[in-house]
């Protein structure tokens, strides 16, 4: 992430630790707010909740629901959303928390939430956030002819979004497509990406068993 953007990632979670501990500018809300954004990329999610926990702004909550589905949490999800709905159920970010809300929880509620990206596709401009939304819909429904589509649309927005790439590699799977192309993309671009790491691994390990059998 920080590689990518030109910042060196040491130095600039040290400085950000610095401001969090400054007590004159540590409780600001945009500060905590990209707390917890960097600490959920880095997977720390124990940190990032500290800073984003207490809530106060619907996008310091928003944050907060896509920080517990990351920990399997969707019971404190639930809760996060309950607190954004009795603010403003109408907001944009309390419908898009609530759309990634049913699709960690699944089932019929996939449903719901394709009709949620469905609707940000009428009234808003469009996204790689939403086209990404509205495609792993689909895919959850079975609809991958349809993903791709409006995967490559993402694409055509962002030739190196992650997660557009990330879907590209699982949509072209099941349709029988080759991923190779994505897949390079993604390892190259986004080397610290859960799907890049996973298929690093998956491959060291490979190399390992046929050099210990050859």
């Amino acid at each position: 992430m920080f590689d990518v953007c030109g910042f060196d990632q040491e130095s600039t979670i040290s400085s950000l630790r610095e401001w969090l501990a400054d007590s004159t500018i540590g409780n600001n809300a945009t500060l905590r707010l990209v707390a917890g954004i960097v600490f959920m990329h880095e997977e720390d999610y124990s940190e990032a909740l500290k800073h984003t926990h207490a809530g106060g702004t619907m996008d310091l909550h928003a944050l907060n629901v896509q920080i517990f589905i990351k920990m399997h949490r969707s019971d404190y999800a639930e809760k996060q959303l309950g607190v954004m709905q009795q603010y403003d159920e109408d907001h944009t970010l309390t419908q898009l928390a609530t759309a990634w809300f049913n699709l960690a929880v699944g089932g019929s509620k996939i449903q719901e939430a394709y009709l949620i990206f469905q609707d940000f596709c009428e009234k808003y401009p469009m996204t790689c956030l939403i086209l990404n939304g509205k495609a792993v819909c689909c895919m959850q429904m079975g609809n991958f002819d349809e993903a791709e589509s409006l995967l490559l649309e993402a694409l055509n927005k962002d030739a190196k979004d992650p997660e557009t790439l990330a879907n590209l590699v699982v949509c072209s799977l099941h349709v029988g497509k080759s991923s190779s192309r994505y897949l390079s993309q993604l390892k190259l671009s986004h080397p610290e990406h859960v799907l890049a790491k996973r298929v690093s691994s998956a491959e060291d390990n490979f190399e390992r068993a046929v050099q210990s059998v050859a």
